[in-house]
């Protein structure tokens, strides 16, 4: 049992340690990036069959997010300055696309022991993705691949006693179910985190271009 706690717990270590290594931003030397256009072209779109996040989402809300992650990010990443003309950049970076997108999905609760089982249950998600291309600012006739990150986040179904529950008493043996929402700043936290998380494969194109 003792071994098997030691194997697990390296396991457990060494997945982290390869974990941390896959998403490390770094970049080797010292590289100036222009973002002369600094607009977003933003999509909101719903296939859900009730929109409950993306109805009257405030577009300049979504992109000011956007933006505060991906500034606050670049500002940390190392050998990274970011200006805004061109003429003694290295690379050029716009961003082409980000989309936030709400679906529905259907879920069957399977408890026979609560009334609710074989009952459908509707979920929504909301995908947030991005597009930024680069360019080498010296011959902009060379373009690195496109850099393309998403986040999502989904309700889940729960059964587990809430507040109302445990004073009312009820819900004991945890057969009733119920939807557990998003945060009503579902799409705005998701694309705050977006802008942070696409400096990942940004700062992995510039690092592989500049050994070329």
């Amino acid at each position: 049992m003792v071994f098997l706690r030691k194997f697990l717990l390296l396991a457990f270590i060494t997945a982290t340690l390869q974990t941390c290594t896959l998403f490390k931003k770094g970049i080797s030397k010292p590289v100036v990036i222009a973002m002369p256009d600094r607009s977003v072209p933003l999509k909101i779109s719903s296939t859900a069959f009730n929109a409950k996040y993306t109805v009257n989402l405030s577009e300049s809300a979504v992109i000011e997010n956007f933006l505060k992650g991906f500034d606050s990010e670049a500002k940390i990443t190392k050998n990274v300055t970011i200006v805004t003309d061109e003429a003694n950049a290295d690379y050029i970076l716009r961003i082409t696309s980000l989309e936030v997108v709400e679906s529905s999905k259907i879920e069957k609760i399977s408890d026979e022991k609560s009334p609710y089982n074989g009952q459908e249950m509707v979920l929504n998600t909301i995908d947030v993705n991005v597009d930024v291309e680069i360019i080498n600012a010296k011959d902009k006739t060379k373009k690195l691949s496109n850099c393309y990150n998403s986040k999502s986040r989904s309700e889940k179904m729960k059964n587990n006693r809430d507040a109302g529950d445990l004073v009312m008493g009820t819900n004991k043996d945890r057969t009733n179910y119920r939807t557990k929402l998003l945060n009503d700043d579902i799409c705005t936290n998701l694309s705050e985190d977006l802008g942070r998380r696409i400096w990942v494969p940004i700062t992995r194109r510039i690092a592989k271009a500049q050994k070329k």
